[in-house]
């Protein structure tokens, strides 16, 4: 009796055991290298003994002959294979549930945050270049360089509840001149506000800001030919309506539409725009196409955008 309670008990252990260790291989990560030299990473799925079965980040599903596996070894998740040697990837590139840029859109911010430590760099044809940094898990901050001049923005985020976030923020923009005297020469500042409501992927974001700062122009007399400069102020309230859909594992349609009060500065009052955000495996940076609307009074401009986001 005694004999057959403990082959019972020793039978359920058995049986639990294989279940947990089962589970446990399930969740392992790790990078295999084959006789070839090359390397694989991704979760281990099965292992019967003949073959091993990896879901990798990059390439999908991966069966393989235990044959030619000459080391196993366990890995950070989300590590990928880079020049064949393993490099782990931020959770941006791992998590579904992210996006590899939710901070922004073509220009526009959105009001949600990097985390600490991640960033991206971004050029546009029309704007420049800007290089931004997670400071914390609600402030970013970064430099940019325009055609116009050199500058800095920052941000803070707030979250108010799961899906919504506020922030406040700016940018400050030099011209290359410098800030006054010569043609050309003057300065830009940019505060806003703005809402987000959604997830990372799927969002909608309405802001306010000011668009002021000072312009040195030249004016020639056609009598005299003798130059004048002119430090011209200009000074407009805007509101900015934006938006993000993802339609694809890694592909993202946009909108992004401001109205300026006092187009001074700005050649329009009113710009909305369509275009997609995708992403490149092979170089390792996010394409941005789209189409801008410059509206004035009696025409519509149609103007090409191109952009390009290398998040890290």
């Amino acid at each position: 009796m005694i004999s057959n309670r403990l082959r019972f008990i020793t039978t359920c252990f058995l049986v639990v055991f294989s279940v947990t260790m089962k589970g446990q291989d399930s969740e392992r990560y790790v990078c295999l290298t084959t006789t070839s030299g090359i390397v694989h990473c991704g979760t281990l799925v099965a292992d019967d003994g003949r073959e091993i079965t990896l879901e990798t980040p990059n390439l999908g599903k991966l069966i393989l002959p235990k044959a030619i596996i000459i080391r196993i070894e366990d890995a950070p998740k989300g590590t990928v294979v880079n020049a064949n040697l393993p490099t782990e990837l931020s959770d941006r590139h791992v998590n579904s549930s992210r996006a590899l840029q939710a901070t922004r859109y073509f220009f526009a911010p959105s009001a949600r945050s990097l985390k600490k430590g991640e960033g991206y760099g971004s050029f546009s044809v029309l704007t420049g270049g800007n290089l931004s940094f997670g400071l914390s898990e609600s402030t970013i901050a970064g430099f940019s360089a325009s055609w116009l001049g050199l500058g800095f923005n920052l941000k803070q985020s707030f979250k108010i509840k799961d899906n919504l976030y506020a922030s406040i923020g700016g940018l400050g923009q030099i011209s290359y001149r410098g800030t006054s005297g010569r043609r050309g020469s003057g300065y830009i500042f940019f505060p806003f506000a703005n809402v987000t409501a959604g997830d990372e992927n799927n969002q909608v974001t309405v802001g306010f800001g000011h668009l002021g700062g000072m312009r040195t122009r030249a004016n020639i007399s056609l009598v005299t030919f003798s130059t004048e400069l002119e430090e011209r102020s200009f000074s407009s309230p805007m509101i900015n309506v934006s938006g993000a859909v993802q339609i694809g594992q890694r592909t993202w349609l946009m909108s992004e539409n401001y109205h300026f009060y006092d187009p001074e500065f700005f050649p329009v009052n009113t710009v909305y725009s369509l275009g997609v955000r995708l992403w490149n495996d092979r170089k390792k940076r996010l394409n941005e196409y789209a189409i801008m609307f410059f509206v004035e009074e009696d025409q519509t401009i149609p103007v090409p955008w191109l952009s390009w986001t290398w998040p890290f």
